[in-house]
C-alpha cells in the first residue's frame, strides 16, 4: 500500500450542511446528486464530487491489509480458485453473508489446511451450536385432534334414544 493519501472532502449530498435534515442520520448523509428546482447547490454544502479525487490506482479496491479481496459462496468455488491462482498469498477471502454456518465450517477447515487467509470465519462453532439448539427447540410433536363429523353427531343421537 503507498503512503500518498489525499485529503478527501466530505461529500455530503442532496442538503449538505443545512439543519433541516441532520446530517448524524445516515439516510441524510449519503451522496445522492442534487437535481431538480427543489435541491440547489449552495456555497456551504462543501463540493461536489468529480475526476481527480479517486484514490490510487495501485490501492484501489484492495483490503486494508494490503491484499486483493476476492468473494467466495461456496467450498468448490474457493478449491477452484486455489488450484487455478499460484499466488495465494496475495489473495484474501471474504465468504458471503448468505453462507451457513456448516458450510462455513467446510471452508474453515479448508482454509486452515491450505494455510489461506479468509475474512469473518470467527465463532463459526459456537454459530452451528446455536443453530441446533434453535432447531431443537423448534421440533414439536404434533399434537392430536379429533376431528368430529356429522356422523358421529347423528350416531350419538340415535344411541341416546
Amino acid at each position: 500500500m503507498s503512503n500518498n493519501i489525499k485529503n478527501m472532502p466530505t461529500f455530503r449530498g442532496r442538503f449538505g450542511t443545512r439543519s433541516k435534515r441532520r446530517k448524524t442520520n445516515d439516510k441524510w448523509d449519503k451522496w445522492r446528486f442534487p437535481r431538480g428546482i427543489d435541491i440547489t447547490w449552495r456555497r456551504g454544502d462543501n463540493q461536489m464530487p468529480k475526476a481527480g479525487f479517486g484514490g490510487d490506482k495501485s490501492t484501489r479496491d484492495l483490503h486494508p491489509s494490503g491484499r486483493v479481496e476476492v468473494y467466495i459462496n461456496n467450498l468448490p468455488q474457493l478449491e477452484k480458485y486455489v488450484k487455478e491462482n499460484k499466488e495465494t498469498n496475495k489473495v484474501i477471502f471474504r465468504i458471503a453473508s448468505t453462507v451457513g454456518a456448516k458450510k462455513r465450517l467446510l471452508i474453515k477447515a479448508f482454509v486452515e489446511k491450505n494455510k489461506l487467509r479468509a475474512i469473518n470465519l470467527t465463532n463459526v462453532k459456537e454459530k452451528v451450536k446455536t443453530e441446533k439448539k434453535d432447531d431443537k427447540s423448534k421440533v414439536e410433536k404434533p399434537k392430536e385432534h379429533k376431528i368430529e363429523t356429522k356422523k358421529d353427531e347423528k350416531h350419538e343421537l340415535k344411541a341416546s334414544k
